[in-house]
């Protein structure tokens, strides 16, 4: 449910795993060792932080309810990888 009480609709991950392979690895390195919440779409992090509850603060901070995103860890990539 949403802060106003409403059941919030299902996000639209149609696209998710075709955007998210696309996702530029060096975007990616700059969140190496993060949670990282996606745009259902797969094509931006909306938020992040160093755990999952801090990654949650981020998302309620913006505004944006955990169920409207896709969470990931991000491995640490070796600048090689790049």
């Amino acid at each position: 449910m949403s802060a106003n009480g409403k059941r919030l609709d299902p996000p639209d991950l149609t696209h998710y795993e075709e955007n998210r392979c696309k996702f530029p690895l060096d975007e990616l390195a700059k969140y190496g060792g993060k949670q990282v919440a996606f745009s259902p779409d797969g094509t931006r992090i909306v938020a992040s932080g160093d755990t999952l509850k801090e990654l949650d603060e981020a998302l309620e901070a913006a505004g944006i309810h955990f169920s409207q995103v896709v969470t990931s860890y991000i491995d640490p990539l070796d600048v090689g990888q790049i």
